[in-house]
């Protein structure tokens, strides 16, 4: 009962005030990634004809020599260049309008270190074409691989993605000196508040479309933003057994776009240019995904803002920062606590009548403890379940107490 009063007073701060409605209309962003000599062609064309005859605008992420063999091999690998019917198939949908092409990496191949024989990844779990690569080998990698793409397709490429969404500083930096001008990656790595690039992250997939631009009306006059990253191998028509949506779902999505009037959609040079905030402030503020990682779900359920999925302006990504800030502290903090009585309780009743289970006990919370942070911990990313049970465990440990010989006081 104790943690209902700070949630409720948590609600009631984190809500916005009734009645408002957004000053701006809802900008919305279509991201698709992978386009390469070794992407479904027969998918992609149906994808491209579902947008264009809904004059949906949408932005393709190309790759412009994809590794021949896995991505995951670092491996010196052949690249495989674009082939004359996925070019032609790009210059088609390029004359016909609201199509925007972006350079996706080079080769979109893993970058990894050798240690004792084996590749490892060079940040963790994340795979990366450019983390921890050199500037100087960055920037050629960007340069080459945007002078295929406007060769072959006679345009100018403004708009970077990098594979995986990884890059570090040293991308960035790269992205300027090379003329790119607009970023889109994932709402996480490091970020230069000083850069001049134009950030436009990813905030959520297909299937979340219509439920996250619901929740961005109810943000109050702050333009925000919903970007949808898709690839081919997420439709059934590609991949039965992994795939979670399908050309009809896809089509009865745009056809729902088309009817809301609050949605201004853009390709993702034309919202970096449109927009008037896209600094690398504004994505410093909006740079949660570590923090919506160790949120549950359900946390939603009761506070239904800040909500997931969303880009937001420069106040209310401060505002947002701050309430998840403040969930997950307070979670955490209430686990452990939850683990310290519980623990403290059996202690009373059985390491009282049994002291000499007492070290054994410690011995085992501490093996539990350190069992479970290795388990959460082993590949730097974070999530809910990890740190729950690494926070109740904590608390288990904190719990037991220490006997008197005359009893536990």
């Amino acid at each position: 009962m104790m943690g209902l009063a700070p949630l409720s007073a948590l609600r009631a701060a984190a809500l916005p005030e009734a009645g408002r409605t957004p000053q701006a209309p809802i900008t919305l962003v279509f991201r698709f990634d992978d386009y390469s000599a070794k992407s479904d062609t027969t998918l992609e064309k149906e994808i491209l004809e579902s947008f264009r005859a809904r004059r949906v605008p949408l932005t393709v992420s190309v790759i412009p020599r994809v590794a021949s063999g896995s991505a995951y091999d670092p491996s010196p690998q052949p690249g495989l260049p674009l082939p004359e019917e996925k070019i032609q198939l790009l210059r088609e949908a390029l004359d016909a309008g609201g199509v925007e092409v972006a350079l996706h990496g080079y080769a979109h191949q893993t970058v990894r270190r050798k240690i004792g024989g084996r590749y490892v990844r060079r940040f963790g779990r994340y795979d990366s074409e450019f983390v921890g690569v050199e500037e100087a080998d960055q920037r050629k990698k960007i340069q080459e691989g945007r002078a295929i793409l406007e060769g072959a397709l006679g345009i100018q490429v403004e708009t970077f993605v990098p594979p995986w969404n990884g890059y570090d500083l040293n991308t960035l930096k790269a992205l300027e000196e090379s003329g790119i001008t607009n970023f889109s990656a994932a709402r996480r790595g490091p970020i230069d508040v000083s850069s001049r690039l134009r950030f436009l992250p990813e905030t959520c997939a297909l299937a979340n479309t219509q439920r996250v631009v619901g929740a961005a009306r109810e943000v109050p006059g702050d333009s925000p933003v919903v970007v949808v990253l898709f690839h081919h191998y997420d439709f059934v028509e590609h991949d039965p057994t992994y795939g979670n949506f399908s050309l009809p779902r896809l089509q009865a999505l745009l056809d729902w776009v088309e009817k809301q009037g609050d949605l201004r959609v853009l390709t993702l040079g034309e919202a970096a240019r449109s927009l008037k905030d896209l600094s690398a402030r504004r994505f410093y503020w909006n740079r949660n995904a570590l923090l919506w990682q160790i949120t549950p779900p359900w946390v939603n359920l009761l506070l239904p803002w800040p909500p997931r999925g969303i880009y937001f302006g420069l106040s209310a990504a401060r505002r947002a920062k701050g309430v998840l800030w403040t969930i997950v502290l307070v979670l955490y903090a209430g686990l452990s606590l939850a683990g310290a009585a519980a623990s403290w309780a059996v202690s009373k009743v059985v390491l009282q009548r049994y002291p000499s289970f007492v070290v054994p006990a410690r011995i085992l919370g501490l093996a539990g403890l350190l069992a479970v942070l290795t388990y959460a911990l082993w590949d730097l990313r974070f999530y809910w379940q990890g740190m729950a049970a690494a926070a109740l465990v904590a608390g288990l440990c904190l719990g037991l107490r220490r006997p008197h010989r005359e009893g536990f006081r």
